[in-house]
């Protein structure tokens, strides 16, 4: 005879389990689970009595648990405390600060909790978009569609984070994630599953919330180099003179660039849209378009080695082709539900599936593409993360050392841990969309993903040459700069549209180029430190009211501020933070001029400006011109320092190619500035050596009505 033993715990009328990670409470209908997490701590709620956290690829897997201890109905960690009273709970930050209270209640078919709020003092940030124009939000729930990428997760300005988890298996169609929040007199969260989890984070700042939360989901990962550089973009390749013609085009005139990127036509020369439920025996879903690509192997080859050019092509997660459709069908591999193209879309969340997709794609590889551009995959909540899964695989299997690199049209929570940029979906080619591109630079990246990119010049319609340039100025300063167009309209490439705009374009492009190993090193930072690149102007100065829902201006890092002219005719109006007292001044970009007052206004402003200002101690490594990554180092580190303050920035390289990095391999150079002595110094940590390193470092000292240069020196 055997018996189960049961710790119970009788302290104060409140009865609790105790569980590997915490406690579980009997609750009304129910039961509740207080437990520590890697960032804070998980309330999972439970119809029955399994409260163990909930099976999905949002989470980080195999978790590194943190020490706790019970005392009295409180459940204490370095990072805070919890204490529980039934159903009742209140957390508070490591000094025993209160945060929160909240109450669990078990409906029929779902987990409710309710937090306290306060309406009038209270914001909420990180649940992405649809509202563009505003940082904070009042709602949010887990949604992907084309432009619009929604998640069930805030950074509170009461100092905590909150995420909300239901079982992945639930979600088997569609778009939504069934788990909701909003703000009213409370904090009401619904997640619609009779078992779900409630993460919560104590975050004193918007960046530690940040910190907390790829700390519990997984940090994004760096891209390779090459995807920090130009890529251009178009649907309407026509044929393979038409690209060789355009690609040599970029390089004769000597336009930078690093990618170039296909719409339906490599693969295919129709698209599959008016395709019925059965396909076509004639549609190719692995093949090349023998008019694009009558040689694919030689031409891959001629465009990596001549041109120094690599290649992504677009993937669609469902199939074309009739025999290739009725054999998915009878594996059952197929997601049948739905209309039109969406009959047929692979199921990716069935491993069989996945495997067999990328053993079908394999061959690219050896064949010489380079990445993907993931479309139309919003079907199912968790197709984008299943789908790149997928081909994380595949590439592992081909190339275990070589980084994965994709674009995707949405993104879960979770999906930052593969190499994945977000595009900004089809959007319009109009003043308004671009307008909103700030804000979803900013929202998506605080909704969790780490790459941010856009069809610069807008997909639907035709871009005008004016619009055209200022989204090319702000593409700048996103985390990918990429062109696309339809092809109905002139393509959206820099040599296209005349000699004025060609001087901006290019303008825009060579600062891209220059600022290349700032933003890869920041990406560096993003994956360490788990900072993004860019970030909204509160991160950095939290208590100026005048900022802190601006989504208009963002900082690369934390002292340059980038400000894009978003209006027809060239007028705008730039917000300047205040800076702490005693901390310095603001400059204008690459010039000795001081900026004062609070705003700054433009009328009419030239093509070629873009509003950028540095803070004091603002330290800026930039690169000479090249005109593709690989040509890096391509002379001196040329080091801007911004006078006034200290300052510091650590820099950082690799081979941009592998994962080495992940295991050490890279070099570290911490650049150091004491305004006192006027003294740039550095130390460097790390043994990697490779052809892309700079060897040698120049100072350029921007300080009120003066410039100074120093002479080149060794690193």
């Amino acid at each position: 005879m055997s018996i189960l033993a049961i710790s119970c715990v009788l302290i104060a009328a409140v009865v609790f389990e105790e569980q590997d990670h915490g406690v579980k409470v009997k609750i009304p209908n129910g039961y509740m689970e207080v437990a520590v997490t890697n960032a804070g701590f998980r309330i999972g709620a439970s119809h029955g009595e399994d409260t163990s956290p909930c099976e999905t690829s949002i989470i980080v897997p195999n978790m590194t648990y943190p020490g706790f201890k019970i005392e009295e109905n409180s459940i204490v960690s370095d990072i805070g405390t919890i204490h529980f009273d039934g159903s009742h709970f209140t957390m508070t930050d490591a000094s025993s600060k209160y945060i929160v209270n909240g109450t669990v209640i078990l409906m029929p078919d779902s987990v409710k909790v309710f937090l306290n709020n306060n309406m009038n003092i209270d914001k909420y940030f990180g649940s992405g978009t649809p509202d563009e124009s505003t940082l904070s939000s009042e709602q949010g729930t887990g949604l992907v569609r084309n432009r619009i990428t929604t998640t069930a997760y805030y950074w509170g300005s009461r100092k905590y984070s909150a995420l909300g988890v239901i079982p992945e298996w639930i979600i088997t169609n569609g778009p939504s994630y069934p788990v909701t929040w909003k703000a009213t007199d409370d904090v009401i969260w619904t997640l619609n599953s009779t078992k779900a989890d409630l993460y919560l984070m104590p975050a004193a700042t918007m960046d530690e919330g940040m910190v907390q939360y790829w700390t519990l989901t997984g940090a994004p990962v760096v891209l390779p180099r090459y995807a920090f550089g130009y890529l251009a973009c178009r649907y309407g390749w026509s044929n393979r003179s038409y690209i060789e013609s355009i690609l040599t085009t970029f390089r004769n005139e000597s336009w930078p660039i690093d990618a170039w990127i296909s719409d339906f036509g490599w693969f295919t020369p129709v698209n599959d849209y008016n395709l019925t439920a059965t396909g076509s025996p004639t549609y190719h879903d692995f093949g090349y378009n023998n008019i694009t690509f009558p040689q694919p192997v030689e031409q891959l080859k001629e465009y990596h080695e001549k041109l120094h050019l690599r290649f992504g092509g677009i993937r669609k997660p469902r199939l074309g082709n009739s025999e290739l459709i009725q054999f998915a069908k009878q594996k059952g591999w197929l997601n049948t539900e739905g209309t039109g193209v969406n009959q047929r879309n692979i199921n990716f969340t069935i491993p069989e599936a996945r495997e067999w997709y990328s053993q079908e794609n394999m061959h690219y590889l050896d064949d010489g593409v380079d990445f993907w551009w993931d479309d139309d995959g919003e079907f199912q909540y968790f197709n984008f993360y299943n789908w790149n899964h997928g081909q994380t695989k595949m590439l592992q299997s081909y190339d275990s050392s070589k980084r994965y690199f994709s674009i995707s049209r949405a993104f879960t929570p979770g999906l930052q841990r593969m190499a994945i940029a977000v595009w900004t979906g089809d959007q319009n080619s109009d003043w308004e969309a671009l307008n909103q591109h700030p804000g979803y630079l900013l929202k998506w990246q605080l909704a969790g993903i780490g790459y941010v990119t856009c069809d610069t010049g807008g997909f639907r319609g035709s871009s005008d040459t004016e619009l055209l340039v200022r989204w090319y100025q702000l593409s700048t300063f996103m985390s990918v700069m990429r062109v696309h167009s339809t092809d109905t309209v002139t393509p959206h490439f820099p040599f296209l549209y005349g000699p004025e705009a060609a001087v901006s374009f290019r303008a825009s492009m060579n600062l891209r180029y220059k600022f290349v190993p700032m933003i890869y090193s920041l990406a560096h930072k993003q994956h360490d430190d788990k900072i993004p690149i860019f970030r909204a102007l509160m991160a950095e100065f939290p208590d100026d009211d005048n900022v802190n829902d601006l989504t208009k201006q963002w900082l690369v890092g934390s002292h340059l501020m980038i400000a894009p002219i978003l209006n027809q005719g060239g007028n705008s109006e730039v917000v300047l933070p205040q800076l702490p007292s005693g901390s310095g001044v603001w400059y204008q970009f690459n010039t000795t001029k001081v900026v004062s007052g609070s705003s700054v206004t433009f009328k009419n402003a030239s093509w070629e400006t873009i509003p950028m200002y540095a803070r004091s101690g603002a330290v800026i490594p930039l690169a000479p011109l090249v005109l593709y990554t690989d040509l890096l180092p391509g002379g001196p580190l040329q080091v801007q320092v911004y006078g006034g303050a200290d300052g510091s920035f650590r820099f950082v390289e690799d081979d941009g190619e592998t994962f080495d990095y992940l295991k050490g391999v890279r070099k570290t150079t911490l650049f150091s500035w004491n305004d006192q002595s006027r003294t740039l110094s550095w130390k460097s940590e790390g043994s990697f050596e490779g052809p892309n390193m700079f060897t040698e470092v120049m100072l350029t000292l921007f300080e009120k009505d003066s410039m100074t240069h120093s002479d080149v020196v060794k690193m």
